[in-house]
């Protein structure tokens, strides 16, 4: 999502004000200070007064986009819904305005109509940067939606210009984990891993990925030798505070 903006807009907020009377130009900063300290209520009111009093459309426009990332904040998703899609009306041509749309579609559960701003965003294929978070968020509802083929579809996509992700490789790695690619899983962790050295999920679903090679392939009591590099990943996620890996490590690293 955006962030919230400020100076572009201030030499738009002139004339039509008397002295008594708060400057417009005075009311949008306050709400851009207001997002910035977590008063998503207070900035939202104040961008509300903007869009009441001001008619310039760049104004309208990014007081929208302003008041629909305060309402989204606030996990007023339909309210935010609505007021991305009056900015969307004043300037279909901005692309990151689908993508805000489309978050706040996300978090409010419709998964498909948050698909349709993604996809058009690709579609459009007008702004390469917000294409690129287009397909970041279909791989993410791809996974939610247990769409797995599809996951790593995006995810193939999306690393193919931002291979360094460690976040995607993880998420790739766990698809692949559901439709048993398991040798392939394991490529995917290891990058999480290498890019990210802390990242515990990645140690314990690597290690897991390990032993289900071992039995999937029918060996279904492997030898501690056969399992000691899967422990040893089992071991590092539980340093990390992963506890989920207990009772694996109980029955195939147990000493």
């Amino acid at each position: 999502m955006r962030s919230i903006c400020l100076s572009i807009f201030m030499f738009l907020f002139v004339g039509g004000f008397s002295i008594a009377q708060e400057n417009p130009a005075e009311i949008y900063s306050s709400g851009v200070s207001l997002y910035k300290a977590g008063d998503y209520e207070a900035a939202a009111e104040k961008f509300g007064i903007i869009l009441e009093t001001i008619d310039e459309p760049k104004v309208q426009k990014q007081s929208f986009i302003n008041r629909g990332l305060s309402y989204d904040a606030l996990q007023k998703y339909d309210l935010a819904i609505a007021d991305f899609t009056e900015a969307i009306k004043l300037d279909s041509t901005d692309m990151a305005s689908f993508i805000d749309r489309g978050l706040s579609r996300m978090k409010s559960g419709a998964l498909e109509a948050a698909k349709e701003d993604y996809n058009y965003v690709i579609w459009k294929n007008t702004n390469p940067r917000m294409r690129q978070n287009a397909i970041y968020w279909l791989a993410r509802i791809s996974y939610q939606q247990a769409n797995f083929e599809e996951t790593i579809k995006y995810c193939d996509q999306y690393l193919q210009s931002n291979s360094k992700d460690a976040e995607l490789h993880f998420i790739r790695g766990t698809a692949n984990d559901m439709l048993r690619n398991y040798e392939q899983s394991i490529e995917d962790y290891s990058k999480a891993i290498e890019l990210s050295p802390e990242y515990y999920q990645a140690y314990a679903n690597r290690g897991t990925a390990k032993i289900n090679v071992l039995t999937g392939s029918g060996n279904l009591s492997p030898k501690k030798r056969e399992t000691k590099s899967a422990c040893k990943d089992l071991k590092k996620a539980k340093s990390l505070g992963d506890t989920a890996v207990d009772d694996l490590l109980f029955v195939y690293c147990n000493d």
